[in-house]
């Protein structure tokens, strides 16, 4: 008796190759933008799980737009891809540069475009996932036109800040470029420094260079899909994420930064979590109340995060977590935007009013 035939039933890695010949050949025959599908929403929405099983699936590689996930020895407090995570996919932009290193949106726009144009030449898809809207719309849209950084300003300010308070920076903001305080929260540092190291180079307000820049031109045909959680479902995922790390390694991850030398300045050491293991191990706080913080701030920062997306248009929000049948339909209709360029179909999906969340 004859044996099964397998050729009615093709793997998974054979349907994938089959697939990214396909796109290989639409990208050699066709003049379009590369395709880029963004994933976003805030933090512990499961922007990495619907990554991962896109990717899997399309196929795509997954380029990280996660501000912390860049820097090395930064791992459990900025809940970076799992090891299995990663032999499912590859991803792009995850441990690049020492927590010592800068890294900001115009580093993070020109590798971003390079990698969606290499993924892309390879016969496959880009996704961009991760909580860092700036750095999505750079990616989409390039920056403003601004001067370089300076160490010799960001000093000064830096010394002012201490002295005064970040408030007081802020109201000098507010001052001189009303329009850009306006859409930053007053402990914003990062921001209010940046704004107002521009203004002292230049002279001219971030608000008007923005503004000039316009936003208007894409890079790529992008399609936003936002991972929507209602709010106390979200925060229930904040507690338990950081229950996890605190109790997970995030502490003495912290530790090891510190006693390698690192500023408490330095921005890896600013971030959600690792401040406050380190107010815990500097004496200042106790562990159930810099854990209380952390989660907290966090749960700030989610809303901070929301209310960037709302402002971002053309964002579609699907209820997270997707069902496997639900991942199955998306996966077909972002393939067929890529492909051939129409809008997706959103009829069926679990589509969500932000507002509400």
């Amino acid at each position: 008796m004859a044996g099964p035939s397998t050729s009615s039933s093709p793997s998974k890695n054979s349907r994938s190759a089959s697939t990214a010949d396909n796109m290989r050949a639409i990208v050699e025959s066709s003049p379009q933008k590369p395709p880029l599908i963004l994933l976003v929403g805030p933090t512990a929405s499961g922007k990495t799980r619907l990554a991962v099983e896109l990717a899997e699936a399309l196929p795509g590689e997954v380029i990280n737009a996660d501000s912390m996930q860049v820097f090395r020895g930064l791992d459990v407090g900025t809940d970076k891809p799992s090891a299995a995570d990663r032999a499912r996919v590859r991803f792009h932009a995850v441990d690049i540069i020492d927590p010592g290193d800068s890294f900001d949106a115009a580093r993070f726009a020109e590798l971003g475009a390079e990698t969606v144009q290499d993924i892309h030449s390879r016969g496959k898809i880009a996704l961009a996932a991760g909580g860092t809207g700036l750095y999505q719309r750079a990616l989409r849209f390039g920056l403003v036109e601004v001067p370089a950084r300076s160490d010799e300003i960001r000093a000064v300010l830096r010394e002012r800040r201490d002295l005064e308070g970040v408030e007081a920076l802020y109201d000098e903001l507010r001052r001189v470029d009303p329009e850009t305080a306006a859409r930053i929260h007053s402990n914003d540092w990062v921001r209010v420094e940046r704004a107002l190291e521009v203004y002292t180079l230049t002279g001219r307000k971030m608000s008007d260079a923005q503004e000039a820049h316009g936003f208007a031109e894409e890079r790529f045909r992008s399609c936003l899909v936002g991972c929507a959680r209602p709010r106390e479902l979200l925060y229930q995922g904040i507690e338990q994420r950081l229950d996890e790390m605190w109790s997970g390694g995030l502490i003495a991850e912290t530790e090891k930064l510190l006693s390698a030398g690192l500023s408490r300045e330095v921005l890896p050491l600013k971030a959600l979590g690792y401040r406050h293991a380190a107010a815990m191990l500097c004496n200042e706080m106790r562990s159930d109340e810099a854990l209380e913080g952390a989660k907290r701030d966090t749960k700030r920062f989610a809303k901070r995060q929301l209310t960037w997306y709302r402002k971002e248009p053309g964002i579609t929000w699907l209820r997270s977590p997707l069902s496997a049948t639900e991942v199955r339909t998306l996966t077909e209709r972002l393939r067929a935007q890529a492909e051939q360029g129409t809008p997706v179909d959103w009829t069926g999906l679990p589509v969500e009013d932000v507002s509400t969340l």
